[in-house]
């Protein structure tokens, strides 16, 4: 008696179980993507600026043309790493969870990147406040010494990513960063702190004055408080959670802001000069008709017609058919003393930034 073979039946072997179960990602990667996600939106906003800058201000001082294309390049490389972590991370390496656990280089060099264009913005308000500063121009000279601090440290984060090239390992110099950006919190304040002291000190008692002047520190404020912000909540989880991404997510915001800050600054000049020029200065017309019809009518409509017809003989005669001329004399006048009117030289010292 012979058997028949038994037909078994293989289950088939699903593909995405194979790979070893990667971690999750969420306040790792996921926060990162999140930031460059920001980040990218961030960066339109800085072409935008930049376009309108070079629009607005053709003929600016050289170092402000070269500032603000120092910041764009950065701004792009910034971005471009940014771009590159998260491709590598999420995309070329998504079936090997391994590789989650080394730095790939372009997240490595990613602290120099940020650091750069941080000391960008930062070197553009230092010199800003030191150009108006007078008195306080001591006080400045201390932001060079701290902005050399956060390169160093920028550079030594960097450096020991390559030494150290897992994450595990980074975790013992990640205090670097953290320390770089708490210095960074530190520049912003006393640049911010003493353009407010200054301003404040340029009150007049003018009404119009004092309003720009209040103006203008409301500017000081919202600049320095954004970039305050971020760099302040990186500086926070960088010590609190070394082994995540958080602290880098908040990185390339913060890197962002510093940027949109400087190019927002230089394309408000327009708009506050122009302030000024309204506020403390007026037109006023005299429309009058320097040449009148010889038939005795008013052009001007002033039923003055009496006395166009005295003074026809006169008033040049224009051919058959041809009307006259009528010229609009604008007349400038200067409405505010002249204490008022020199007190400008200070907010316009800080407004022109020449």
């Amino acid at each position: 008696m012979s058997s028949s073979p038994i037909n078994a039946t293989v289950a088939p072997v699903n593909p995405l179980a194979l790979p070893q179960k990667a971690p999750s990602l969420d306040d790792s990667f996921g926060a990162f993507l999140i930031a460059t996600f920001i980040g990218l939106i961030m960066y339109g906003l800085t072409l935008h600026q930049s376009y309108r800058y070079y629009r607005l201000f053709p003929k600016d001082a050289v170092i402000l043309k070269i500032t603000v294309t120092l910041t764009v390049l950065l701004e792009t490389i910034h971005i471009v790493l940014c771009m590159h972590v998260c491709y590598y991370y999420l995309v070329a390496k998504y079936f090997k969870p391994t590789a989650l656990l080394d730095g790939v280089w372009s997240i490595r060099i990613l602290p120099v990147s940020t650091v750069l264009v941080i000391l960008i913005s930062e070197g553009f308000f230092t010199r800003r406040v030191y150009l108006i500063g007078g008195e306080f121009r001591a006080i400045v000279v201390v932001a060079p010494v701290l902005m050399l601090v956060i390169l160093g440290f920028g550079i030594a984060a960097s450096v020991e990513a390559f030494v150290r090239p897992t994450f595990a390992e980074f975790e013992k110099v990640a205090w670097m960063t953290s320390a770089g950006f708490g210095v960074a919190v530190l520049v912003d304040f006393l640049l911010t702190g003493t353009l407010i002291l200054v301003l404040q000190k340029s009150r007049t008692g003018f009404r119009r004055m004092d309003s720009l002047i209040d103006l203008l520190i409301i500017y000081a404020i919202n600049t320095g408080l954004l970039t305050g912000i971020f760099s302040l909540l990186s500086f926070i989880f960088a010590i609190v959670s070394p082994d995540k991404l958080i602290y880098s997510a908040f990185n390339i915001v913060a890197a962002k802001s510093y940027a949109n800050s400087l190019l927002a600054v230089l394309n408000s000049r327009k708009s506050l000069i122009d302030k000024v020029q309204q506020d403390c200065f007026g037109s006023e017309t005299l429309g009058l008709s320097a040449l009148k019809r010889t038939t005795g009518q008013d052009v001007s409509g002033s039923g003055d017609g009496q006395f166009t017809a005295v003074q026809a003989w006169n008033a040049p005669r224009l051919p058959n058919g041809q009307s006259s001329t009528v010229l609009d004399i604008r007349v400038w006048t200067e409405r505010e003393v002249r204490s008022d009117v020199e007190s400008v030289d200070t907010a316009g010292r800080d407004l022109e930034l020449k």
